[in-house]
Parts: C-alpha cells; sequence; structure tokens
C-alpha cells in the first residue's frame, strides 16, 4: 500500500466516525442508540425501527455502481434472512462521498436495475445472480428497495468534520475551540 491510499483509507475510517458522531448528536429520542461495527458501519436503534447505514469516502474516484456493489449484496442476503425471522427487519443505508459520477443513480432504483447493477456478477467467467441464489422474487425484492435509501452526494470530509463541530457547540455550548479541541477530542477517546 502507497503513503497516499493509507492517508485515504485513515480519512475514510475517520470519516465514519464524524458519521457515528452525528448520528449519536442527532438522535431523537433519549431511548434511541448508535452501535458501530454491527449489522453495518454505524445502526440506529430507535423505537419504530433499526436503519444500518454503510458508510464510504472516495474523494479521488468516480462513483460507479461496482463500489456498492457488494454492499448492497450484503444487504439483501440481510434482507433475505430477515424475511425467513433469523435476522431482525431493518432499513438499510448507504452514505458515500465521490469524486464525480453521482448522476448514475439520478434515475432512481426499480428491480430491473437492482438485479441488473448490484446483484448480478461473474467469477471466473461464471455469472451469478445473487437474487437467484438467495430465492428472492421481484415482489420480495421490490420489498427490500422500500428499506433501501442510497445517498451518494454525502457531504465531503471538511464540511461533515465541520458540521461535527457546529452540532458539538450547538448541544454542549461554549465556543467553536471548546467544541473542536475538547468536546470533540473526548468523543475521539471515548
Amino acid at each position: 500500500m502507497t503513503d497516499r491510499s493509507a492517508v485515504d483509507t485513515i480519512r475514510g475510517y475517520f470519516y465514519q466516525f464524524d458519521l457515528s458522531i452525528l448520528s449519536v448528536l442527532q438522535l431523537a429520542s433519549l431511548d434511541d442508540s448508535v452501535e458501530v461495527e454491527c449489522i453495518e458501519d454505524i445502526d440506529i436503534r430507535a423505537a419504530t425501527d433499526v436503519t444500518a447505514t454503510q458508510c464510504k469516502y472516495y474523494a479521488k474516484t468516480e462513483y460507479n455502481h461496482s463500489v456498492i456493489k457488494d454492499s448492497v449484496k450484503h444487504m439483501v442476503s440481510h434482507f433475505k434472512e430477515s424475511l425467513a425471522g433469523t435476522k431482525p427487519k431493518v432499513l438499510y443505508s448507504i452514505k458515500g462521498h465521490y469524486a464525480s459520477g453521482q448522476e448514475k443513480l439520478d434515475g432512481g432504483i426499480d428491480v430491473e436495475f437492482l438485479k441488473k447493477h448490484f446483484l448480478t456478477y461473474t467469477k471466473e467467467k461464471v455469472t451469478y445472480c445473487h437474487h437467484i441464489e438467495l430465492g428472492l422474487s421481484d415482489a420480495e425484492l421490490e420489498e427490500f428497495l422500500k428499506r433501501l435509501g442510497i445517498d451518494v452526494r454525502a457531504k465531503e470530509f471538511d464540511e461533515q468534520f465541520r458540521e461535527v463541530v457546529e452540532t458539538l457547540q450547538a448541544v454542549f455550548g461554549g465556543s467553536p475551540f471548546s467544541a473542536e479541541y475538547f468536546f470533540y477530542n473526548n468523543a475521539s477517546i471515548e
């Protein structure tokens, strides 16, 4: 791994960390909670539902469906298990920041798009269909899509960091300096 890719990977971890802090600060109720690295990167548990969020940060990369394909396949597998009652029913979310290419999802996702771009893959020159392997019908895939939200226009690293600091200041008071150097740093070590 080159030095540059290591820096980019670390930025991705901090991006997820900052999104986790924001998720905690923005909980609607004191009874709600955030879990990190459970079903997905960030799971938000509210009174009525759980939202499992996968976080992607590729500031130098063009968005392509392949970047989130494995995440969608994992979510569809979890969804299938939830239908069988072996996993809890959840809402699924993918939040990502990319250098360009976001318009590739502007038309939305229907069942055919889901199958073609996210659930069909080739391995050793053989084409597989994840939804067929799981035995999911089009109606079940439609239900999955109702539970899936994808945001490929998530905030840039520094913009999200500023939002974290501003939210910390709004919640705990004090100056921007104390929000960044005391509250944020304390969140880093907890």
